[in-house]
């Protein structure tokens, strides 16, 4: 018995540990089918275990839990960017699913976004290098192919996600709004913060105002004995649920006086110089060898923009109703809000300062203001300035202009002020993410600025022409 244990053991070979396989999940649209084959062919043949098919969806199944569950042994996640990947709502999600995941878990997977057409990287990848199989599709392949095999026997250094450092994603989308501005295709698009700079005030603060007006006015006609501190209280009181509500307040009864009111309260302070305005001239400046701004669009009620224009000799020309029209030498300002310039006759316009006046807008599908923006939207590229992404006529005119677009390409961009969270933490990371991805949505690229202060020098550098090159 022992004898044959010996030939046993003399016979065992010993057992060499299996090689690492790194597996690769190919998030794509099912559209791109046949060139995902074919990076799936080539990937395999150098020895990578990778999924590409598409999971289906049971009723009941929870999306990110169902992507989650395919990631698990997933080491590399190859995110195929086309044309056809941008029309999916679907495949957006899957996207922004899994670079949300990829910050919230523990488990760190590398990140890698292949471009197969010419379709613009989205603002919460544009960290990550990506592969460009569009212009050499086997040099492409190559280039993968090899930066993966690299994965496969060392971890990249300081443990980032991405293959390697990308280029700095600010700088393409300045360079796109540049060529924008040289084919005479840039609209500017400003809201309330632009003009709080050079001291007009607040929404909150303007409704303050309007109502120290109403609460004088009230105790002269009815000996009331209102303090000087009724209209803060109110406004804290009544202005919670909707500033709107509490602007129909004020319209009615301020009555014929409330367009008269609402500009002297304004303008009551003496603005001062705005750096943002200023920029704001230096992009409007007319171009040697190029096209102008195509326009601004302003939610603003001010003339801020038209007075420094003036100074600079720049020909402008405010447009706040259908019948108004423009010199092609100059820049039409649409003031699809209203307009209250700081002197003159005040213009037969409505200001869309209550519920009421913000309903007719919302409502009228064709009304002028909204048939300009979305014109803008559908046919230039639009920055968005000193704008939130609150108001829900905005959304909805980005939301039809994004439906409308057969290419699916972000043109249109946003200026955001970074999370007030520690800089790259996960929660800064993931705000940043969900903000980017409620972006893109509406078909807005991000550019993030660390302060407000620093708007008017993204402004300056879509205007500067660099050096060596003609305007």
């Amino acid at each position: 018995m022992a004898k044959k244990t010996k030939v046993a053991s003399q016979r065992r070979k010993p057992i060499k540990p299996k090689q690492s396989v790194t597996r690769i999940f190919i998030s794509h649209s099912e559209r791109d089918k046949k060139i995902v084959d074919r990076i799936s062919v080539r990937l395999r043949s150098g020895g990578f275990d990778v999924f590409a098919d598409h999971f289906q969806l049971r009723p009941g199944d929870n999306f990110q839990r169902k992507i989650s569950e395919e990631l698990t042994e997933a080491a590399v996640v190859l995110i195929v960017l086309s044309k056809n990947s941008f029309r999916s709502e679907w495949v957006q999600q899957e996207f922004a699913t899994i670079a949300l995941q990829q910050e919230v878990s523990e488990r760190q997977r590398r990140i890698v976004p292949i471009k197969i057409d010419e379709i613009p990287v989205p603002s919460y990848l544009a960290h990550l290098q990506y592969i460009d199989l569009s212009q050499d599709f086997e040099s492409g392949l190559e280039r993968l192919t090899a930066e993966l095999d690299v994965t496969k026997v060392a971890p990249l250094a300081g443990g980032t996600n991405a293959i390697t450092v990308s280029v700095d994603s600010g700088e393409a989308q300045i360079r796109t709004l540049r060529e924008a501005l040289r084919r005479g295709r840039l609209t500017l698009v400003c809201g309330a913060g632009v003009s709080v700079g050079a001291g007009i005030p607040a929404w909150g603060n303007l409704l303050v105002r309007l109502l120290d007006r109403l609460m004088e006015r009230l105790s002269k006609n009815y000996s009331l004995d209102l303090g000087k501190s009724t209209a803060i209280e109110f406004q804290k009181n009544y202005g919670r649920s909707s500033s709107l509500i509490l602007g129909k307040y004020l319209k009615n009864n301020l009555g014929d006086d409330f367009a008269s009111e609402t500009r002297d309260a304004l303008y009551a302070e003496v603005t001062e110089s705005s750096t943002l305005i200023d920029s704001i001239v230096e992009l409007s400046r007319p171009q040697r060898d190029a096209n102008p701004l195509d326009s601004i669009i302003t939610f603003n009620f001010d003339c801020l923009i038209e007075e420094a224009l003036e100074k600079n000799v720049v020909a402008n020309k405010p447009i706040f109703s259908e019948s108004i029209r423009h010199d092609g030498n100059e820049l039409p300002i649409y003031h699809v809000h209203g307009y209250l310039p700081r002197t003159g006759l005040i213009p037969q316009t409505e200001l869309v300062f209550s519920e009421d006046a913000y309903h007719s807008q919302f409502i009228e599908a064709f009304s002028w203001s909204n048939l300009i923006q979305l014109t803008k939207l559908t046919q230039n590229t639009c920055l968005f300035i000193g704008i939130s992404l609150t108001d829900p006529n905005m959304r909805r005119l980005l939301d039809v202009a994004w439906r409308k677009n057969p290419d699916k390409t972000m043109s249109h961009f946003i200026v955001k002020r970074s999370p007030d969270h520690p800089r790259d933490s996960a929660l800064d990371r993931v705000s940043r993410l969900l903000e980017e991805q409620d972006a893109n949505a509406l078909g807005l690229n991000v550019i993030w600025i660390d302060s407000f202060d620093s708007l008017p020098a993204v402004l300056s550098s879509i205007a500067k022409i660099p050096n060596g090159q003609e305007q």
